[in-house]
C-alpha cells in the first residue's frame, strides 16, 4: 500500500476533486467509501473538498465519478489585472517544502483553470508559476527542475475561480480520469463515463436486477454498469449497427463484453423484446443538437410509451437531456411518477438527469 501524508507525521490532507458540476454528492459518497475522512461540496461548483489522514494513492485510480485529484498544497486570494496576478501569486513562495514533490530529479508542467473575468489567461498563470517553481527549486536545491509539457513526472495544478487561487499537486496525473482507457469507438455524441455512473448512482441499480440501454451509442452507460455490478442482467441496443459494432469494441477493451447482451433495435418498440426491466438508462439524442425537437418529441414519446409496457412495477426510467420539461408533462400521462431531476453540466450544454419510476 502506497500512502501520502508520510511527510508531515500525524498532519491531515487536504485534497480538492473535479467532478461534472451536479454530481457532487456521488463524488463526495464514492471518496467516503473509498478514502474515508471528511468532505465538503456544493451543488453545480465542480468540486469536492476532503480531509483525511492518509489516502491510499491507488484508490485514486478505482475512483469513478471523478475528473482530477489534487493533493491541495496552498491557497490565497488574488486580483483580476496582470499587475495582480504578478503580486498576488508571490504567496507560492509560502509553500514550504515544495522540492518534495518537485525536484532536479524529474519533470513538471503546470496545468491552470481558471472561472471569472481576468486580465490574464491560464497560460499566463502556467507561465508566471512555472517560473517561480523553478525559483524555488533552485534556491533550495542549487539545481534547476527540467519541464515537461508533454510527460511531466509531477503536474502543479493551479485553479483560480474569480478572486481565490488554489494551487496543489495533480495526483491522478495529466489527463482526466473520465477518460477511460477502454474508448475505442468513439460515439459522435458520447456521454462521459462518470456521468454514465452517476445515473447508475441515481437510478439505483443494484446486483442481479435486469438493466438497458435501449439508445446506447458507444456503449459507455452499459459498461459502466457491468463494471459497477458483478452479477447484474445488462442490455445494450441501438438502432444503428455501426453504434453496437463500436459498443462490443468497446466493451472488449473494458474487458466486460461477455457480461452484455448487444442487439440492433429500435428504442420506440422496446416492449417487444422478451424482457422486464429493472431499469432502463440512456442518453438519447437532445433536441438542440438533433436539429428538430418535434422528432424528438415523438421519439421520447414513443420510447417511453413502449418502456411502460414492458418495465416491472415500481422500475425506474433514467435519462439524460436537454427535453426535460417536455418528459415532464408527459410523464404522468404515460404512467410514470418523477422522483428526481438534477441539473448536469456536460459538454457545454446543461441538461437534466431525470429519474422516473413506473406506478
Amino acid at each position: 500500500m502506497v500512502l501520502l501524508g508520510f511527510y508531515c507525521g500525524v498532519c491531515v490532507l487536504e485534497l480538492v476533486y473535479t467532478v461534472n458540476p451536479g454530481i457532487e454528492d456521488v463524488g463526495a459518497e464514492e471518496v467516503l467509501a473509498e478514502l474515508g475522512g471528511d468532505t465538503r461540496y456544493e451543488l453545480m461548483s465542480g468540486r469536492i473538498y476532503h480531509v483525511v489522514d492518509n489516502i491510499n494513492i491507488e484508490s485514486i485510480y478505482r475512483l469513478r465519478s471523478i475528473n482530477r485529484v489534487i493533493l491541495l498544497l496552498w491557497r490565497g486570494r488574488i486580483g483580476r489585472r496582470y499587475e495582480e496576478l504578478l503580486e498576488d501569486i508571490k504567496g507560492v513562495y509560502g509553500i514550504s517544502g515544495l522540492s518534495r514533490y518537485v525536484s532536479p530529479l524529474n519533470s513538471f508542467a503546470v496545468v491552470s483553470e481558471r472561472i471569472g473575468e481576468h486580465e490574464y489567461t491560464s497560460m499566463d498563470v502556467s507561465r508566471i508559476l512555472g517560473d517561480i517553481v523553478i525559483k524555488m527549486v533552485y534556491e533550495e536545491t542549487g539545481l534547476k527542475p527540467r519541464v515537461d509539457l508533454r510527460t511531466p513526472d509531477v503536474v502543479i495544478y493551479a485553479f483560480i475561480r474569480e478572486t481565490e487561487i488554489f494551487i496543489g499537486i495533480l495526483l491522478s496525473g495529466p489527463h482526466s480520469l473520465h477518460r477511460r482507457g477502454y474508448r475505442i469507438y468513439n460515439h459522435p455524441a458520447a456521454l462521459k463515463p462518470t456521468l454514465a455512473y452517476a445515473m447508475l448512482r441515481f437510478s439505483g441499480t443494484k446486483d442481479k436486477q435486469v438493466i438497458i440501454d435501449p439508445m446506447c451509442g458507444g456503449g459507455t452507460i452499459p459498461i459502466e454498469a457491468a463494471l459497477l455490478h458483478e452479477d447484474a442482467e445488462i442490455y445494450c441496443y441501438d438502432i444503428n449497427p455501426r453504434h453496437i459494432r463500436g459498443a462490443k469494441q468497446n466493451a472488449l477493451a473494458a474487458g466486460v463484453s461477455d457480461k452484455i447482451f448487444f442487439g440492433v433495435w429500435d428504442a420506440r418498440r422496446i416492449d417487444e423484446l422478451n424482457l422486464e426491466p429493472d431499469h432502463m438508462i440512456s442518453n438519447p439524442p437532445y433536441g438542440i443538437r438533433y436539429g428538430d425537437p418535434s422528432a424528438i418529441r415523438r421519439l421520447y414519446y414513443k420510447y417511453l410509451e413502449s418502456a411502460s409496457k414492458i418495465l416491472r412495477a415500481g422500475g425506474r426510467i433514467t435519462m439524460i437531456t436537454t427535453e426535460y420539461n417536455y418528459v415532464s408533462k408527459i410523464a404522468d400521462k404515460l404512467g410514470y411518477r418523477i422522483i428526481m431531476q438534477r441539473m448536469v453540466k456536460h459538454g457545454g450544454l446543461y441538461p437534466r438527469i431525470i429519474v422516473l419510476e413506473k406506478t
